[in-house]
């Protein structure tokens, strides 16, 4: 009789079959393939408008077996994995008595994979930082979860013994048969779940984009395309943390998401204007006793100079006010931070410098990763 073998995958779960590794291997191999590139994957500024169906090309090494290989040369080495592979310290090109560029290259194919699942890759490692789950609630998904009614469908977990038999001797009582007879599909009772949400509170997030003037169209892709990650991430893992959107030039204002990603750039920047309307809306809307709010601030830091001292002041209040505040400028040279900049670093603020594409998704690490670096990071 052939065994029938199983391996545990990710998470306790079992992979049929005997490959149960290449399976595991395959999909480690995608994974690092789509870390590995993700800058490339959002490399198009109309990414902001996808609708989560466009495919995804990932580059994906080809891998091989570990299989012993004799040498006909009777050389002194351990192993190699065919002609043409290089000693230890020697060049390739020359391995062999090889010339250079004759040999193969590596095998490399691709695996188309849609957007969402591309998503869910990168946001499995991603969490809302100092969550107080004592303010859980809508905004959390913390829906308390109990049995209030019975079903005659539902899943075989959810099967309840009494409620079936009570419902088959009636039915057995109204034929004059009041005893256990054939359990028929129609006596089946199974619990139906609802939910009872707790809705003292929740979370909230403060997207918070400079759109004044200088905001180029660099400024605003780095921008842009760091809020179009974090609100995907947040609808996919926390789908009812609510999102409040602020723009501002010299003044400050909450719009919906639309105009949010597709305002043009115009105006001065004030700082400290977005800063004063968000600590309005928490203090109107959002209690900070009941709510986690998270609050996140993208600027070129071309601040009016004259406004950095209340710039400074309303966001430490801001950040007293919050669980965590995220500010990120957006550098296209090598110029130092600006002054608001080094004083929100010096007072303990989580900070990052942009100036790539590339730096979009160490952002996104630094804010909302599963381990916390140094609140002063500078990304180059």
């Amino acid at each position: 009789m052939k065994a029938n073998w199983f391996s545990v995958g990710e998470e306790g779960s079992w992979v049929p079959g005997g490959i149960g590794h290449d399976v595991l291997r395959h999909q480690q191999k995608v994974k690092e393939a789509i870390r590995n590139n993700l800058a490339d994957m959002v490399s198009e500024e109309r990414i902001g408008l996808s609708d989560g169906k466009r495919l995804v090309s990932v580059p994906l090494p080809s891998y091989r077996e570990y299989r012993i290989c004799f040498d006909p040369g009777h050389g002194e080495s351990v192993g190699h994995t065919g002609p043409g592979s290089a000693s230890p310290g020697q060049d390739a090109s020359t391995a062999g008595g090889k010339v250079g560029g004759e040999d193969p290259g590596s095998d490399i194919e691709e695996t188309s994979l849609s957007l969402e699942e591309v998503q869910r890759v990168i946001f499995q490692d991603l969490r809302l930082p100092d969550l107080d789950l004592n303010r859980r609630a809508l905004g959390l998904g913390q829906e308390t979860i109990l049995p209030d009614t019975l079903s005659r469908t539902g899943p075989q977990s959810q099967w309840q013994r009494r409620a079936t038999m009570r419902a088959h001797l009636l039915r057995q009582s109204r034929f004059g048969h009041p005893v256990v007879g054939q359990v028929l599909p129609q006596d089946l009772r199974f619990w139906a779940f609802g939910e009872e949400p707790d809705d003292h509170g929740g979370a909230v997030v403060l997207a918070m984009m400079d759109t004044s003037g200088s905001m180029g169209s660099f400024e605003k892709y780095l921008a842009k395309s760091f809020f179009y990650w974090t609100v995907e991430f947040l609808r996919q893992n926390y789908p009812r943390v609510e999102i409040v959107f602020l723009a501002h030039d010299v003044r400050a204002r909450e719009v919906d998401e639309e105009t949010f990603f597709h305002r043009g750039a115009s105006g001065g920047t004030v700082s400290s204007s977005v800063y004063r309307l968000a600590l309005d809306i928490v203090d109107s809307r959002f209690d900070p006793a009941q709510y986690n709010v998270y609050a996140f601030h993208f600027t070129d830091g071309g601040n009016l100079t004259s406004d950095n001292g209340l710039a400074h002041e309303l966001g430490l209040e801001l950040k007293r006010h919050a669980n965590f505040f995220g500010y990120g400028e957006i550098h296209d040279t090598e110029r130092s931070p600006s002054p608001l900049y080094q004083a929100f670093a010096d007072q303990g603020l989580d900070v990052i410098i942009l100036r790539s594409k590339e730096d979009i998704f160490r952002s996104l690490y630094q804010f909302f990763g599963p381990v916390k670096r140094s609140s002063h990071a500078n990304v180059f």
